[in-house]
């Protein structure tokens, strides 16, 4: 895992050169500290301190006939998914401003599961720190969908991680200086002694378990390092790495556990120093999926799907580019997300870039720097809502079980919790991610779908629906507030009245006599139907879901005259000016900024040389800025930031301010960063003073190697339209009236698609099988 920086409310990016998981700040889980072991009916595995053990029935059947389950955790008492008393319907709406709206009409992916990771150290110590009868309680708590939390997903690590017992290992290892290329000596015996038990186990208690297999680093005789720490994957071992993959599947499948997702690379741009780990750039794993490991596991008979990515939600344009390839994107239905950096909000970004592809959470830590147990708790059910929220199929966590030392480790993170603690007294303890996954994984069923509902004004009560198979519904809330909230959840004519703790979650269930539309509600996003997708494409449906969150987090956004201008821009995508782009001069500029690295001045960003930087000397965050005095008022269209030597220090959101004095300022740009060269469009604008700030958090330094205005003159050959375009449009109005519209390539070929107002200078060009969102609102 990557570490976080320091707590946050949420997830960040990952530190620059400190560790990994346990160093960034705002992860959307947390570890908090140990939560006390209680005797009672489960005296091996136990809740928290004075807390009830959970006697909720899972399943989708309802105990409550035609009423409202509820099944409560509040850490501030003893309940722990402590079933309630059945609430009766009352007819019509809800109050106004406190009423959750769900709409089962409005529906979206299909969720895979809720889980944890098996790691090496997990297995271990479920398998040599408890007797065989705690340890099957263990496990029946941990995966029974009637007798637990009916924990539906597993993601594997593929070899040693930073969570290994006995050091690092691969399937395939050989002394320093030898290779292996035929693989005679692959072997996955090492696994055979704890961790495949322990996995066979959990697909026992729960026969519809999702399995998912991720390497940190290929065998180190394949790599430039000649190590399983740090290095890449030689090219000429690219199809022996494919075999590589194939083994491990087929040794699973043998030993009767079927795996239904690799990754190419656990955090491929993260190189730890001190456990396995493999640089891989997207277009490395691009060649790799589309030219070896996806042929290779076609031929194989194996039904295994590979996810792309597998790191931060920080990065879109990682996955992004290998649904762009299309040799690749044959083998790649979606992408695998993790919680160390950016905002869950990226993964509908993402999705509305490129509708057909799915989202899931593979990996997320909670650890000591989460603070309280409430923070904790907090900071879990916001990806529990958050995530499906976001197009997610799962909520996929770290550590299954650690012991009370957060370990055994292998390097990486010493800080991190697991779901359950595995006392050295034999006990068990459930720690804050059992519930919060428990609040959903123990009440979905396999094939159960997403559906619309609603956040009330302010958002006191965060939220997320579903519909199981059987037509039960179910909804997930949480209490984020200090307060006791009341508030209404309102299907179709109908409402019950809640009532929910601070810092409390619940969840809620009831069948519904049929699919009831929520006429006139709003519920904060809109959705644009593009038409049919694909198979695999989530819901079967091209929908863009759009939100002001949404705007603000994902979208580029420029001001034209009285009015903004935002846009998506998913990878491939071009905004192209039948102008030529001249440099302006930068004598006479004087550079100023919030801060320097003493090694890295500020006059490394104008002397033209591409190796030498400027740097700020800390991670980026808000408040953040580089300014320009130009020296006198000058006309530009573009502003060009190149990364040079440093790719991951490019600014991961930008705002652009322009001023005539230096003093009063005023926005005119605002979207995502890039690595290489930066190229910001404009409108012609003309001033002398111009501030660049950042407006997101990262461990990265920020750095500039070059820095440059552009203006543009009249030259350059107009590109025609393409003929037979084929693009699908749609429309719709915010509540606040910001007018969206959605535009989707169906066709073979990139495609000329028209901005929805004048005055930019630019022309969109936007690849097949991608869609771009437009939103245009009054300046106030």
């Amino acid at each position: 895992m990557q570490r976080p920086n320091s707590p946050r409310p949420k997830p960040v990016h990952p530190g620059r050169r400190a560790g990994h998981r346990a160093a960034a700040a705002a992860v959307a889980l947390g570890l908090l500290a140990s939560v006390g072991v209680l005797p009672g009916p489960s005296p091996a595995l136990a809740a928290p301190s004075g807390a009830s053990v959970e006697t909720a029935q899972g399943g989708s059947g309802s105990r409550g006939g035609r009423g409202v389950e509820s099944w409560v955790t509040d850490l501030n008492t003893a309940q722990r998914l402590a079933p309630q008393p059945v609430q009766g319907w009352g007819s019509g709406a809800g109050p106004a401003g406190s009423t959750v709206v769900v709409d089962p009409t409005r529906r979206y992916q299909t969720m895979t599961g809720f889980g944890a990771s098996m790691t090496d150290t997990s297995a271990w110590v479920l398998t040599n720190k408890l007797s065989e009868a705690t340890r099957r309680q263990t496990m029946t708590e941990l995966f029974s969908p009637d007798q637990g939390i009916g924990l539906g997903m597993l993601r594997q690590p593929m070899g040693a991680s930073d969570f290994a017992v006995n050091g690092s290992y691969s399937y395939d290892d050989m002394p320093a200086g030898q290779t292996d290329p035929d693989l005679s000596a692959f072997s996955i015996d090492h696994d055979k002694a704890y961790i495949i038990p322990r996995l066979r186990e959990a697909l026992r208690i729960n026969p519809k378990l999702t399995m998912m297999a991720s390497p940190w680093s290929a065998p180190g005789w394949m790599k430039s390092s000649d190590s399983m720490i740090t290095g890449s994957l030689k090219r000429e071992y690219y199809d022996a790495y494919a075999r590589y993959f194939v083994k491990f599947l087929k040794g699973y499948r043998a030993a009767g556990l079927p795996t239904d997702y690799i990754s190419v690379q656990n955090e491929p741009l993260y190189e730890p120093w001190d456990y396995p780990g493999m640089g891989v750039p997207a277009r490395a794993s691009a060649e790799f999926i589309g030219k070896y490991l996806g042929p290779t596991l076609a031929k194989s008979g194996l039904n295994t799907q590979i996810l792309a990515y597998d790191h931060n939600w920080d990065v879109i344009a990682y996955p992004e580019e290998i649904y762009h390839d299309a040799a690749a994107a044959r083998h790649v239905p979606g992408t695998a997300w993790h919680c160390y950096g950016g905002n869950v909000s990226a993964q509908t970004v993402s999705h509305n870039n490129y509708p057909h592809a799915q989202a899931f959470l593979t990996e997320c830590s909670g650890g000591t720097w989460q603070g309280s147990t409430a923070a904790a708790f907090e900071q879990s059910m916001a990806l529990a809502i958050g995530v499906p929220r976001n197009w997610g199929q799962s909520v996929v966590l770290w550590n299954l079980a650690l012991d009370q030392r957060n370990g055994p480790t292998n390097g990486g993170c010493q800080t991190c919790r697991g779901v359950v603690t595995v006392n050295d007294d034999g006990t068990v303890t459930k720690e804050v991610e059992y519930y919060a996954l428990g609040h959903a994984s123990k009440f979905l069923r396999p094939g159960a779908v997403r559906v619309a509902s609603s956040v009330p004004a302010g958002a006191p009560v965060s939220n997320v629906a579903f519909e199981n198979r059987d037509g039960s519904q179910v909804l997930v809330a949480y209490n984020g507030t200090g307060t006791e909230q009341h508030f209404s959840v309102q299907v179709g004519t109908r409402h019950v009245r809640e009532t929910l703790a601070a810092g409390a979650a619940a969840t809620y269930r009831w069948t519904d006599p049929g699919r009831v539309a929520a006429t006139g509600a709003d519920l904060g996003w809109i959705d644009l139907d593009l038409g049919g997708g694909p198979a695999g494409t989530p819901g079967g449906r091209l929908v863009q879901s759009v939100s002001p969150e949404v705007i603000d987090d994902g979208l580029n956004r420029v001001r034209l005259g009285d009015r903004w201008l935002a846009y998506s821009q998913p990878y491939g995508a071009e905004l192209r000016s039948a102008d030529v782009a001249q440099n302006l001069s930068r004598v006479g500029w004087t550079l100023a900024a919030s801060s320097s690295d003493p090694d890295s001045p500020l006059v490394n960003m104008t002397d033209g040389d591409l190796s030498t930087r400027w740097s700020s000397g800390t991670g980026q965050g808000p408040g953040t800025w580089v300014s320009v005095d130009l020296g006198a008022a000058h006309e530009f269209n573009q502003v060009v930031m190149n990364a040079g030597t440093s790719p991951g220090d490019y600014v991961r959101t930008y705002q652009l301010e322009t001023s005539p004095d230096g003093v009063t300022w005023t926005a005119i740009a605002r979207g995502q960063g890039s690595t290489g060269e930066m190229v910001i469009p404009l409108p012609p604008t003309t001033t002398r003073h111009l501030r660049i700030l950042s407006e997101a958090s990262s461990g990265n330094w920020w750095s500039i190697h070059e820095l440059n205005l552009r203006t543009s003159t009249a030259g350059a050959v107009v590109p025609a339209t393409p003929r037979g375009q084929r693009l699908v449009r749609a429309s719709g109005v915010l509540s606040d009236g910001t007018a969206v519209t959605g535009v989707y390539n169906a066709g073979r070929q990139d495609a000329q698609v028209d901005f929805p107002v004048s005055g930019f200078g630019y022309s969109y060009w936007l690849p097949s099988t991608a869609a771009v969102t437009f939103a245009v609102w009054p300046v106030k």
